[in-house]
């Protein structure tokens, strides 16, 4: 008995001293520290922890029991699926710039609206921070219904997508979509980290009324700035139905069958933490073949095989900037204000099946600008060019897109995009109108083998919701344009010059979606001669940009 009693004795003072120990830790924890204080070297992470919010904030003024049902029905982000994206650990060392990343790593998850990655309390005597990691999710059980209809074609979707099954992240679709090109079956599963390991898989299966399509992919990417390596492998089949427009009217069909392969290896070479180098090597198998059908009234393309081997060179500047109102709004948009830039030169082998030796030359250079506080610039390039046999084929590739924000809710984005094509394949022909450009015309209005696309645009940002689902924008737009080129099929003599329209809109902001959508819903006039399209005309189309 004396025993016992001694046993308990000692356990009861142990924990006490371990609940002093712990009390007087704490004491000397804050949660008042400023930017300089987490300078210091040496700093070590002691705790994370962790903080998930449900797709509503109920709250707010106006939730009623849609909220409150969705919240309920939702199965938020689990903790371990949200650790499994962090670049840190307990014990590791504190790097801002890996919060950071973290933080927008999360952000470009489908299935988060937001995320934070803070220190939440700062340990001088032990030299120790506590970090915690907030996120917000979006809603992604998504009965998917999507609508389009614009220059007298409609287009629309219905099935269900899950973008965060059973809270893990991975994503499940099953859908019915019709478009201007075919009708089909879609199903999809993909997982963007299996078991915190990094590594990624998708395999998506379609039978469309044009044949049968898919893919399977397993790659590890360059998940994060600091990633030594990658490698990936993706085989893939597709075959649609190919239509040739004249002024948006169809005048030839064919089929077009494309198989795929490519693998690579990717490393990172030696670099600073803020300017990132690599190195990629792969191997591409591509094959495409046509057939004729009952509709189809023109010679078809001849069949191509560019299988080839390549080498690749990337270039990547860590300058990332949290801005709004850039390409969505009332949101945080990562921007890269560094240099980004590849280059991929691949050599065409006929031992892969290629109909001829030969070289391909990719290349790539992107970069934003910050020339006010209140004045953004975004740029790129792109560059493709293709030597075989007798064919020299380029495509010289430039977008602009100049931002003035006027204040928190009104900007003014001025868009140029000009493409020039030569000896373009006949099935990758450049359209223009509706979604390619020049949103007052028909998708599919004129074809060649250049493109140029001119947009001014005012933008107005409003505080209104609707029913805590969706934001609300305005749109005033003039566009200018005109494809050129391309050897024409059928009779063209309306409307073969510059065109011009103009319209106005309204956006609506899928807020809470895992999908991000904003549907555009636009009344828009064209300027033309040509007497079947209207004067004033609707147009809804659902996009990820304003």
């Amino acid at each position: 008995m004396v025993l016992r009693s001694a046993l308990v004795i000692a356990v009861l003072l142990a924990g006490a001293l371990f609940n002093q120990a712990r009390a007087d830790t704490n004491a000397s924890c804050t949660t008042l520290f400023d930017e300089a204080d987490l300078q210091k070297t040496g700093l070590t992470i002691s705790a994370i922890q962790f903080e998930q919010q449900n797709v509503f904030d109920l709250s707010e003024p106006g939730t009623f029991w849609l909220h409150r049902f969705a919240n309920y029905s939702h199965i938020i982000s689990k903790e371990e699926t949200i650790a499994n994206d962090l670049l840190f650990t307990p014990q590791s060392s504190l790097d801002l710039a890996e919060l950071a990343e973290t933080e927008r790593l999360l952000r470009g998850r489908s299935y988060i609206r937001d995320a934070d990655v803070s220190v939440s309390r700062y340990c001088p005597e032990t030299n120790t921070v506590e970090v915690l990691v907030k996120t917000w999710d979006n809603w992604s059980l998504l009965p998917k219904i999507d609508f389009s209809s614009e220059g007298g074609s409609t287009e629309y979707s219905i099935g269900i997508a899950e973008d965060n099954l059973l809270g893990t992240g991975n994503q499940l679709q099953l859908d019915y979509a019709k478009d201007a090109e075919r009708t089909g079956y879609l199903f999809s599963f993909a997982s963007p980290n299996i078991l915190g390991s990094h590594w990624q898989a998708l395999s998506r299966y379609a039978n469309n009324s044009d044949g049968e399509s898919y893919q399977f992919n397993i790659q590890r990417p360059f998940y994060r700035l600091s990633s030594p390596w990658a490698i990936s492998v993706d085989i893939s089949k597709d075959k649609q139905q190919i239509n040739d427009y004249v002024l948006g009217e169809k005048v030839n069909e064919y089929d077009r069958t494309q198989h795929g392969f490519t693998s690579f290896l990717g490393w990172r070479l030696a670099g600073d933490s803020k300017r990132i180098h690599r190195l990629n090597g792969g191997i591409t198998l591509e094959d495409v073949s046509f057939a004729a059908n009952i509709d189809t009234l023109f010679d078809i393309p001849t069949e191509r095989n560019l299988s080839r081997v390549w080498l690749e060179y990337q270039l990547l500047e860590d300058q990332y900037r949290k801005l709004y109102n850039i390409n969505q709004f009332n949101r945080v948009e990562d921007i890269n204000l560094g240099w980004q830039a590849y280059v991929r030169l691949g050599h065409l082998q006929k031992a892969l099946g290629a109909d001829n030796s030969g070289w391909q030359l990719d290349a790539s250079i992107e970069k934003a600008w910050s020339l006010q506080s209140d004045l953004w610039l975004l740029a790129s390039f792109r560059y493709h060019g293709l030597r075989q046999a007798e064919l020299r084929q380029q495509l010289l590739s430039t977008h602009w897109q100049l931002v003035y924000q006027l204040n928190r809710q009104s900007s003014v984005v001025g868009i140029l995009d000009l493409q020039r094509g030569k000896d373009l394949f006949e099935d990758e022909a450049l359209y223009l109108g509706g979604d390619t450009g020049l949103r007052p015309f028909p998708l599919f209005y004129q074809r060649g083998d250049s493109r140029m696309v001119a947009t001014a645009e005012y933008r107005y940002y409003t505080d209104w919701n609707i029913l805590h689902i969706f934001d609300v924008g305005f749109a005033g737009f003039a566009d200018a344009g005109r494809s050129w080129g391309a050897e024409q099929r059928g009779e063209n003599e309306i409307d073969d010059s510059i065109l011009y329209g103009v319209g106005v809109g309204v956006r609506l902001l899928s807020t809470h979606s895992s999908r991000g959508t904003m549907v555009h819903i636009d009344l828009t006039r064209p300027v033309s001669n040509n007497p079947e399209l209207g004067n004033w005309q609707w147009r809804v189309t659902a996009k990820r940009r304003f």
